[in-house]
Order: C-alpha cells, then structure tokens, then sequence
C-alpha cells in the first residue's frame, strides 16, 4: 500500500509559468494598516510550468471529456418524500483522477464517482447518513461535510490533521453520522485535505425537513453550484504560491502579502458555457446557490427575475427581495424565483468579484452565464442585466435583511477570544517566505497524528505543537470571538461544528464598549465574511464536545497556515467512540499528505 505523503515545493521543481500575464490590483480606498518590515528583493522565477498558468499561454481547446456531468442532476426531484421519519441513506463515493474540461481546456481533475460537480446527496433530517469513500487516488484524501453539527461523531467531520488522517491510497473509509434533527436547509461536502477540492471534489448536500419553517413555500427546487477554475493541477500552483518567490515570481517584495494565483474561469454547475435550467412555468422554485469555489466571491442574478432570499447557510430567513445576492466562497443562499415572466430564455448570471483578487489575469471572462427557460424552447438570450451598479467590495448581504424566521436571542458571553488574522513574511525563511497567520501560529497539518487523536488519548491533553492554535474550553462555554484582519481583502471564515450569531463588524479595530453589536435576533450561519482592515465578533456555544477547526476557506489561505482550533469538553471527547479503522489509517501514513 503505496502510503501519503507530504507535498512541498521540491516536489515541483523545474515548473514555472509566465509571470508577464498576471497583473497585481492595486485596490483603491483601502488604509494600510501596517508595513511588513525586511521586505526582500524581488526574485523573477525564470521557470515554465509545464501545463502553463492557463493564462492566455496558447492550452489546446477541446469539447472532449471523461468525466460525467447532466443538468438534469440539478434539478431536485419533487418526488422524493419529505418526512420526519428518519432512516438511513447509504452513499458509495470513490474518488478518483480524470480528464475533463469544465472551460473547454482539457486537463487532469479529482472527481467523485467520475462526475463533477460530485453527486448530489439528499436526505431528511434525523437521517442516518452512511458514504462509503473509496481513495483511487495516488494521494490520501478526506471528505468534510461542510455545516454538519456532528454532535457526538466529530471524528466524522472529515478534517486532515483534526479530525482524521487522510484516507490511504487504495483503502476506503466509512463515514456514518446522523443528521442532526433541527437541521434543515443548504450544505455540501468537499475534499479537506490541503487544496484538493480546487480541482474539483466537491458536490451537494440538501437535508430536507417538514419542520422547516419555508417548507411549503415554493413548488420546485434547482441547484446552482457556482465555482472558479484553473487550468492546471492546485498542487502545482500552492507549491508556487508558498514559494519564496510567490505566485506572480516576485512576491512584491512582501508589499502585495498572500497574493493568491487568480483563477482562469467560473463555472455554474460544472460548466463556464452551456449551462441551463429547463422550469416549468407560473411556479416558485427554490434555487439553492452553494459557492464551492476556492477564491472568488460571486453577484448572482438573473435577468428580470426579483429573488426573494429565504435561506443563509441553513437558516430559514424573513424574506427580503433583492436583485443581487453576493456569496462568498463556501456560503449558501436560497433564493424563490417565480417563473411569471414572458416565456423564454433569461441569463442566469455569476459575476466575478475581481476586485477582491490580489492579481489579476487578463483573460478571465468575469461575467459567467448560464440559461434558465420556461414556457418556450431554449435559445440564447437577449435579455439585458439589473440596471444597479454592483458592489465593489466582497462583502454579505446587509445584515438587516439576514433576519432569522426562528427568532434567538444569544445568551450572555462567559469567556472572550480575540484572534488577529494577517500575512507575514517568516523569521525562519530569513523573511522571505510568506505566510499566513493567526496571531501568531501558521497551522500546518499533522497528517500523522490528529489533534482529536491527541486530546483522545488516556491522559488529557490540552498542549499542542507551535504549528497548532488550539484553544481549550473544559466546560460548557458562551464564546465571543473576536476576529480582527490585518489583511486589505475580505476573507470567509467558516466554523466547523457549530452555528454561530453574528454580533457585529466594521472598519479599523473592535473597540469594546465602543463598538456596535448587536444581540437581538442576530444573523445566525457558519460562514462568515470579514471585511478587508476590519474586525467582526460572533457568539457560539461550546456544546459539541471534539476538535473544531475555525479556518479561512479560500483554500490558498487555509493551506498557507490561517486556520485555528477550538477544542471542546475535553473529558467528553474521551468518552467519544472513534472507530479502530480511524486509528489504522493513521498508522498507514508515512509523513502526511500530497495535495492533488
């Protein structure tokens, strides 16, 4: 059994790209909060990447691919039961590699079951959920269930280095948990281990539940999975973007910090082109909006449709009517659209936010399209955008209109965190390298030893390596965290484990008394966006005892060390009853991990 292992630059040395054809933004009306001091002279990495950047390098077009993917896929079958009755549903998931061609560029993916986006996974809350995962990859692998409480199984939560080891190549691993039965709404799942599911495994998770207070409310549902591309492998591209040189070949000197690679297309349901709704009608349908992108946030709308979002991250919101709604990598929204419009054929629309990019690539197509008819035969549409000028920051809905039907005051805190998230350039690189932090720890998996299997163990532990930010709560606790962000960007922060209330952001630094929160009814969701130089301060409870990570998920970010732990209940997390197979699958590995 071939074990994992580790990826780390030298594992592509002698590959490179044209620096040339990305462009850094240079984002207006934004205060510099601090200067990184020893900034290094700039280093032109005179290398080209075999595959190429995928920048306008002249990459063959092709219509062929080996994968599979059918619209038909994503639209929900309105025959499938809703009830209170729970049972279990059995998944067989085997990942694998595959050539396809989501843009028209032909290269390598990871995909689940050979599709992508991945199967969609459908169950009733209070479910047993049981997916049996089969690696056929090279490398190791996990698979998280993105907003799953996972109440008593956070061994199941599908986190590398946290949670479990990566799934060795060749074996298999069983993920069984039940649905928590107050849960209801928009989830997905996705590969956890380094950068993987850039490069495509990722797919639906839709719970369904009468008790959810818009069940009934809409006739039909359709799934609009949203993501950016890349033309070539993650691995080769993280590998340059931890490089001393970074992503562009100069790393700016350290004055453009954490500039990610900028994606080459977007997607809507797998496709950059071709991608359409067939609807019925005078009906309301639930469109379920999930980013699974790795960097970009996306303004989504369609041509002469009013959206009514109902839905944020699984929590049924008052309805508020827009024409816009913005979501950030690894949120969800659902938004009704009623079908009462002159039959025909609208553009669905995903825009781009390349505002918020750190460089820019010239031949990105910002503005992704897809078609949505009713009433009359498909045809390419003619019909014209919302005249409102979109936002050029990436930020969330206002949070006025995130207003819960299920109405929550939080309790009093009983203990503060306050974290800062920023990029440095390491002491131990001699100041050169950059990478990102929380306070003061850059997280590097440990694909050996799980912190879970740490705290695990029969004597208690609640110290970790200098790689790990992990803060411990022995009891019960009401957590205010305090997230401030030393970077100019907006980031998505998700929360594992745990559905948070959002009290309050802003601009510059959180003062305490000074700054607004608010505790009435408050936006409750597990993915939150800080804005750029600001600050943001959310509630949640430490109930679920296990390891949680709280991370950045633009997947650049997360890999480069801007994820943080919190560790719950400790003595319980004893009681917990983790699977020997678990334990196996570590003592397979053979130093960790490689990302794709």
């Amino acid at each position: 059994m071939p074990p994992s292992k580790e990826g780390n630059s030298s594992d592509h040395e002698g590959l490179a790209f044209d620096a040339a054809l990305i462009k850094p933004i240079r984002r207006s009306g934004r205060r510099k909060l601090f200067v990184i001091t020893s900034i290094v002279g700039a280093v032109v990495v005179v290398l080209a990447l075999a595959l190429g950047l995928g920048l306008g390098l002249g990459l063959k077009k092709t219509s062929h691919s080996s994968y599979v993917t059918t619209n038909s896929s994503f639209l929900l079958d309105p025959n499938f039961v809703v009830t209170s009755t729970p049972t279990t549903r059995y998944y067989e998931f085997v990942i694998s590699e595959a050539v396809g061609s989501p843009d028209g560029l032909e290269r390598p993916m990871l995909v689940v079951n050979n599709q992508f986006p991945g199967p969609l996974v459908e169950v009733n809350s209070g479910d047993e959920l049981v997916v049996n995962v089969f690696n056929q990859l090279s490398n190791g692998t996990t698979i998280h269930w993105h907003g799953q409480l996972q109440n008593g199984t956070n061994y199941m939560d599908g986190t590398n280095g946290i949670t479990q080891c990566p799934i060795p190549p060749g074996m298999n691993f069983t993920y069984r948990f039940t649905i928590n039965p107050n849960q209801y709404g928009t989830f997905w799942y996705h590969a956890h281990a380094s950068t993987q599911y850039t490069d495509g495994i990722y797919g639906p998770l839709i719970i369904h539940s009468p008790s959810e207070p818009i069940y009934g409310q809409y006739d039909r549902e359709a799934l609009v999975i949203l993501s950016d591309w890349y033309n070539v492998m993650s691995s080769g591209l993280l590998a340059q973007y931890l490089s001393v040189a970074g992503i562009d070949g100069s790393n700016y000197g350290g004055v453009n910090p954490g500039a990610e690679p900028p994606p080459d297309s977007g997607l809507i349901n797998g496709k950059m082109t071709g991608s359409s709704l067939d609807l019925q009608p005078n009906l309301r349908y639930r469109l379920r909006l999930i980013n699974m992108g790795t960097l970009t946030e996306f303004m989504f709308s369609v041509d002469s449709h009013v959206l009514s979002v109902v839905e944020a991250d699984g929590t049924s919101l008052a309805p508020v009517n827009v024409h816009r709604v913005p979501i950030h990598v690894a949120q969800r929204y659902s938004v009704i659209l009623t079908t009462n419009q002159t039959a025909g054929s609208y553009n669905i629309r995903a825009e781009m936010q390349t505002a918020c990019y750190k460089l820019g690539n010239p031949n990105l197509n910002t503005m992704v399209l897809a078609t949505m008819t009713y009433g009359a035969s498909p045809t390419t549409p003619n019909t014209q955008d919302w005249s409102d000028a979109i936002p050029s920051l990436c930020l969330d809905l206002d949070s006025t209109m995130i207003v819960p039907q299920i109405a929550i005051n939080p309790p009093n805190s009983t203990d503060i965190v306050q974290v800062f998230m920023s990029f440095q350039q390491t002491t131990q690189s001699g100041g050169k390298q950059m990478l990102a932090f929380m306070n003061s720890t850059s997280w590097l998996a440990d694909s050996t030893n799980p912190t879970l299997l740490q705290m695990s163990d029969p004597f208690i532990q609640t110290a970790f390596d200098s790689n790990q930010l992990v803060v411990v709560h022995d009891n019960i606790t009401v957590v205010d965290l305090i997230l401030g962000n030393y970077d100019d960007a907006s980031h998505p922060f998700h929360l594992h484990g745990h559905v948070f209330w959002i009290l309050g952001e802003g601009d510059g630094n959180y003062v305490p008394g000074v700054s607004q929160l608010n505790t009435i009814n408050p936006p409750r969701r597990d993915t939150l966006t800080i804005p750029g130089y600001g600050w943001i301060v959310i509630r949640f409870i430490t109930d679920n005892p296990g390891l949680w990570a709280f991370h950045c998920h633009i997947g650049w970010h997360m890999a480069a060390g801007l994820l943080m732990q919190f560790a719950s209940l400790p003595s319980q997390i004893q009681q917990l009853r983790i699977p020997s197979y678990l334990f196996e699958q570590c003592a397979q590995q053979s130093g960790g991990l490689v990302a794709s």
